[in-house]
């Protein structure tokens, strides 16, 4: 069950969503900013997770938010890792935004 806390600071709009599938965040970070990044930093907007209508949770709660933050929290996250919707391929993609993952126990974004 997905937990939805949006923040309005000035302009700026951010959603927070609990996200429970650990494996493909896992596979995405690790390719993003380990295998194709540089030592922890991302290079690029090459990765990014698709939210189908198959997650109907999921997908409500991103649809209609081109362009908008969001912080997704998981398990193997310490806190939260940053994402930007876009909605302009026909498909909803979540592209990490997060500049900088320290592997530790947990992913350590920031």
């Amino acid at each position: 069950m997905s937990n939805i806390l949006i923040k309005n600071k000035m302009v700026k709009h951010e959603i927070k969503v609990e996200y429970s599938d650990s494996t493909s965040l896992k596979n995405l970070i690790e390719k993003s900013y380990f295998e194709e990044g540089y030592l922890g930093k991302i290079l690029g907007k090459k990765h990014y997770l698709v939210i189908n209508e198959d997650d109907e949770i999921n997908y409500t709660i991103f649809k209609g938010l081109n362009n908008v933050t969001a912080k997704l929290t998981n398990e193997l996250v310490d806190g939260s890792v940053r994402f930007l919707v876009d909605e302009t391929s026909g498909e909803i993609r979540l592209y990490p935004i997060s500049t900088y993952c320290i592997k530790e126990e947990k992913y350590i974004f920031y």
